[in-house]
């Protein structure tokens, strides 16, 4: 079997990306793809990413008091990629987002198919020999996501810092990213970076752009068609505010901000077989001016090589 490729990109994110606020993925879509295998071949596969966040805010009848409004959110994303040429290749996700939460005391459920992202990466250094000590690879490119999920207008939550309750954001957004790896025999380090830019919805809400950045370690151990990759590092997602209404610059104070993960988890393949799990706990956070908690996050995907 051709020994895995430890070539991995960070794509927005989809967040994958599952997703919520604005910060963390959901609908603005941030995704981490992690190491991915077989460099020369396409594969498709779908992903789960399952996320929650709590936001505080004052209370209608009482402002010294603080009501809590809660978010879960589930999403089933099915991607993909596709060799164009020996150095470029195409992405695509296709994500559905089951979302739920409370706001005092009121249910609220969102599900439904959401953003569609296309992104493109060309190897700038393609070194893929398995007679040499040393490997790297680099990585550049970028893409669209399209507003195909359902966006419903400023809702009580967009104001509380949670607006991505919804499937979609109604925008158009942009995305460059870059990813380098090094390895050494069975021992590496991946580094990747990705930034989105963000444009304003047919209802005037701009989500602020976001920096996305991750570095990991990993072991890759192999035993005939079985490859292992533990892997563990940190995330680091920073974004700007949103606007009300961005012609009229009317900021939304109570969003923006950052949040460090660390992050663990394992990948396994065996034959044309893919599998990961990855689990990340917040470790800094500084989100909505305090007043937005993100809670851990677990990704798990599956995939077919051919």
């Amino acid at each position: 079997m051709r020994s895995i490729s430890l070539m991995a990109m960070l794509v927005m994110s989809i967040s994958y990306s599952a997703q919520a606020c604005d910060l963390c993925g959901c609908s603005a879509s941030n995704q981490y793809l992690g190491i991915l295998p077989q460099f020369y071949r396409q594969f498709v596969g779908i992903q789960y990413q399952y996320t929650g966040f709590t936001a505080k805010q004052p209370s209608l009848l009482d402002p010294a008091d603080k009501e809590t409004a809660y978010e879960y959110n589930n999403t089933l994303q099915l991607w993909g990629r596709y060799h164009v040429s020996n150095r470029v290749q195409l992405f695509a996700f296709v994500p559905y987002h089951i979302n739920n939460g409370s706001d005092a005391g009121t249910r609220i459920n969102t599900n439904g198919i959401g953003d569609i992202s296309v992104l493109g990466n060309v190897a700038i250094i393609q070194d893929d020999s398995t007679l040499k000590t040393w490997h790297h690879t680099l990585l550049a490119g970028g893409g669209v996501k399209a507003p195909t999920g359902q966006y419903t207008g400023i809702t009580t939550l967009d104001e509380q810092g949670l607006p991505n309750v919804q499937a979609g954001t109604g925008s158009w957004d942009f995305i460059v990213n870059a990813n380098y790896t090094v390895r050494r025999r069975q021992v590496g380090i991946n580094a990747d970076a990705s930034y989105t830019m963000t444009t304003a919805n047919t209802a005037g809400y701009k989500y602020g752009n976001r920096l996305n950045a991750s570095v990991l370690g990993f072991y890759w151990w192999q035993k005939n068609s079985l490859s292992l990759l533990p892997q563990a590092g940190v995330r680091y997602e920073y974004s700007l505010h949103d606007y009300d209404n961005f012609e009229k610059k009317w900021l939304n104070e109570n969003s923006g901000g950052n949040i460090i993960f660390a992050t663990a988890g394992v990948q396994a393949y065996f034959k044309r077989i893919g599998g990961k799990v990855m689990y990340n706990v917040p470790v800094s956070q500084h989100y909505a001016s305090n007043n937005v908690t993100v809670q851990p996050r677990l990704e798990t995907s599956l995939l077919f090589l051919f």
